[in-house]
């Protein structure tokens, strides 16, 4: 297909990538509207729609009132078709998409397991309403969606999501209130590099941030701000920014409305957490820990057979998996638990859905234990348990590797598992119930469930051995650090006093191994298994026999109508293609789902219609008609992308394209894509072998290649061969050469270092050589637009 480009920030095109993201075709999507919203829900998710008409006018309300401005109808999706956490909004066309899932402790999100739904909504819904602030330079055009796509432009997304963070918070139990987000926030403001908002503007980096610079930072400025001087000033801070065009950013708009210095305030913060962080130290905490490797960033899941340790690694130069101590031994598995006797099991996502395996000597692929698992441990050597999700709502599962049968122990019901182990014929778990979190275990000579904790705090990460529960939790100064609870004597001891905070722990060979924090992500360690240790006075241990509400999945629903996704959307961009230009208005319905779309072009010599049209149904078509000299002509685009696992991941891409004048075939392009096992090294992707099949215009044509890495150089060599009788052999090249972002106000615009790659190629039937090189920076403008930048082009 002939290349095109809509001018205007390339929206158009990503606003059609939210298709699939906010849903599939369904014949079991149902709505229902309240007095601003229509809800859009499968029929056995009418639980949760009932839980927003209760609280979603009057959040509308409440937020018009803070950002003076009313969107109109919002539309939100809640559909059950992912096994991950997450939610998003589009601005631009008052939209929501609501995934229900509830997050586990680890995540840093929030306790709301039984009110996540209106917990996650009210964060998404404050999107709308900032993506929906105009100003009196652009309230003068009639097309809001223009509107709206120009104000987004200087939105940065740090003020995105710290006022959602900040609503979230002020409404329900948010992010200001959980202890493993500040502990992200206390690394970075205590590091030396802070501060880096600029790099939560919008555009992507490729530099870690353990939840995002953008949620980080935005969090950080909303809490202080309205700590320090009020909701009131900033509102006014918010609107300032909106108010003014192109050079207005937070920190001038924060000294208008405040009278006081940026640098002063960014200063205010850092005294004032190094302050809290001095008190620390003469509290007695540690500042740091010795780390045993170079492991860093997201490595967790620690874990023991008895005999090594294992666990998921990240580490610069490496590729990331399931490490046995110093070999790589699951390559991009992250989730994953090793028995006594050494067998292994681990969850994959495919097409969104967590897959079961237990890995075997089989020759295709690894046994398929179960679907749309979060959390799993083995009992022994031959059992395993683990939860399963369904409709929001989780379940207790036993599975039997001898017979493949498989018990459910714990019903149906709104909590969340964070991990579980097995001791005396009790499966202990740390989970969020009734929106608390504590330590439980079944009972399996009865299956009674027994809450052995009941506080405030969390607990999460627990291992048992000697009788001893040991495992995380924030009980003294909001800090994680490991405790272990003697189920003999019920005595309480502290085993870890860092100042940030440490996680996972395992006992082998009389060591506690764990994993700390800082600022540079989590690092693997250990300590003599008594060293540190100090009975606490915290009681915690109080078992009581517990009963799960009961939720009916078959909620009884009433005056519910079947949704049909109509055209909604109207707008009228400019169009370029080749050297033609025109103006085009385009027609999208509610889902982006589908739409339409026609116009003119001219090269100023003559005028030519064209008309486009789009569905995403199956698959992603896309088909182009222009009228030129008394005849049509058609470009129809099909494609398809699968992911299936055989022992690793694989990605499978068909793509079909068709050019016609008339009925009459032009071009014919149909090509065959596989990808086995991608992953990533310091940011840059890489695959283990792809192999490409193609047919063009009456030829035939095949290239296979491979990618791999050498000291930071990614390196992809391949082999072309068609049916002309050309055969090349060559690779490819890039590397990053200077990975430093510059920017200006406020990282409204900045450079994004210097990337070169290049590439070399013999064609061995022409004799004749092939080769490219271009160097290249990445430009920021208006802090979302990422654009390439050649420096040099050969």
């Amino acid at each position: 297909m002939k290349k095109f480009l809509v001018v205007f920030f390339m929206f158009l095109i990503a606003l059609i990538s939210y298709g699939e993201m906010i849903y599939n075709f369904s014949q079991k999507a149902y709505e229902k509207e309240t007095k601003y919203f229509k809800f859009v829900f499968e029929k056995d998710l009418y639980l949760y729609y009932d839980e927003l008409k209760n609280v979603s006018d009057k959040l509308y309300e409440d937020y018009s009132g803070f950002y003076d401005t009313k969107p109109g109808s919002i539309t939100v999706f809640i559909f059950d078709d992912v096994d991950f956490v997450n939610a998003f909004a589009v601005p631009q066309i008052n939209i929501i998409r609501l995934y229900i899932n509830s997050p586990q402790a680890k995540m840093g999100l929030s306790t709301n397991v039984e009110n996540w739904i209106p917990f996650v909504f009210s964060h998404e819904l404050n999107h709308i309403f900032y993506g929906n602030m105009t100003n009196k330079y652009i309230s003068w055009i009639p097309d809001n969606i223009i509107k709206k796509i120009l104000i987004s432009s200087w939105e940065p997304s740090y003020l995105h999501e710290g006022l959602s963070i900040y609503m979230e918070s002020k409404y329900f139990k948010g992010r200001f209130q959980n202890d493993l987000f500040n502990m992200y926030l206390k690394a970075e403001i205590l590091s030396k590099e802070y501060p880096r908002y600029s790099l939560g503007s919008g555009a992507s980096k490729d530099i870690w941030s353990p939840a995002g610079f953008n949620y980080m930072y935005g969090a950080i400025f909303t809490k202080e701000i309205s700590e320090k001087y009020g909701e009131d000033k900033l509102r006014e801070i918010i609107k300032d920014i909106n108010s003014h065009l192109f050079f207005s950013t937070i920190s001038t708009s924060f000294e208008r409305v405040t009278d006081e210095k940026w640098n002063d305030f960014l200063l205010y913060i850092k005294v004032k957490y190094k302050n809290e962080y001095i008190e620390l130290l003469n509290k007695g905490y540690d500042s740091d820990y010795k780390a045993l490797d170079d492991s860093y960033h997201y490595t967790s899941n620690l874990k023991t057979d008895g005999n090594y340790l294992y666990y998921y690694k990240q580490s610069p130069g490496k590729r990331s998996g399931v490490y046995k101590g110093n070999k790589l031994i699951l390559p991009d598995i992250r989730n994953f638990d090793i028995s006594d006797d050494g067998k292994i099991t681990y969850i994959t996502q495919i097409e969104n859905m967590n897959l079961l395996y237990l890995k075997c000597d089989c020759p295709i692929s690894d046994t398929l234990i179960d679907k749309r698992v979060k959390t799993f441990k083995f009992i022994d050597n031959n059992r395993i348990v683990y939860t399963k999700i369904n409709n929001g709502l989780t379940a207790i599962f036993i599975w039997d590797l001898r017979d493949s049968k498989i018990r459910k122990v714990l019903d149906w019901g709104k909590y969340i598992v964070n991990d579980f182990y097995y001791s005396n014929n009790k499966i202990y778990f740390s989970g969020n119930i009734n929106n608390q979190n504590d330590i439980y275990y079944i009972d399996l000579n009865n299956y009674d469930l027994i809450q052995v904790t009941n506080d405030k705090y969390t607990e999460m990460n627990i291992f048992i051995k000697n009788n001893k529960l040991y495992y995380t939790a924030n009980y003294e100064d909001n800090i994680f650090n490991i405790y272990s609870l003697n189920l003999k004597t019920k005595k309480l001891t502290k085993l870890t006093n860092h100042i940030y905070g440490v996680f996972y722990p395992v006992v082998l060979n009389e060591n506690l191994y764990f994993l700390y924090y800082n600022e540079e992500g989590y690092h693997l360690s250990r300590i003599k298994n008594s060293d540190l240790a100090k009975e606490s006075k915290i009681f915690i241990y109080k078992p009581q026999k517990k009963e799960l509400d009961n939720y009916n999945k078959n909620f009884k629903i009433n005056n519910v109508n079947k949704y049909k996704e109509e055209l909604k959307y109207g707008i009228l961009f400019p169009y370029i293609e080749n050297d033609d230009v025109g103006v085009i208005y385009a027609a999208i319905s509610e889902g982006i789902n589908y739409g339409i779309g026609g116009g003119i072009l001219t090269d100023f010599n003559e005028i030519i219609p064209v008309v486009g049209v789009y569905l995403d149904y199956y698959t992603q078509n896309f088909a182009k008609f222009k009228y030129l000299n008394n005849n049509i002509y058609s470009e129809i685009n099909i494609s398809k992308n699968f992911e299936f696992y055989l022992k690793k991941k694989n990605y499978l891409n068909i793509n079909i394209f068709f050019q016609l004048e008339n009925s009459k075939f032009l071009s014919k392009d149909i090509q065959i894509s596989l990808t086995k096992s991608p992953y990533t090294i310091n940011s840059q992707n890489y695959y283990e072998n792809n192999i490409l099949f193609g047919y063009k215009d009456n030829n035939y044509y095949i290239q296979t290649s491979t990618a791999f890495d050498i000291k930071t150089l990614k390196i992809e060599p391949y082999v072309y061969y068609d049916t002309i009788g050309n055969m090349i052999l060559g690779t490819n090249i890039s590397k990053k050469l200077w990975n430093q972002y510059f920017s200006i106000l406020d990282g409204k615009y900045g450079f994004d270092g210097i990337r070169i790659s290049g590439g070399y190629g013999y064609n061995l039937s022409s004799k004749k050589s092939l080769w490219k090189l271009s160097i290249i920076t990445d430009f920021t403008a208006l802090y979302w637009l990422n654009i390439p930048v050649p420096i040099f082009n050969k």
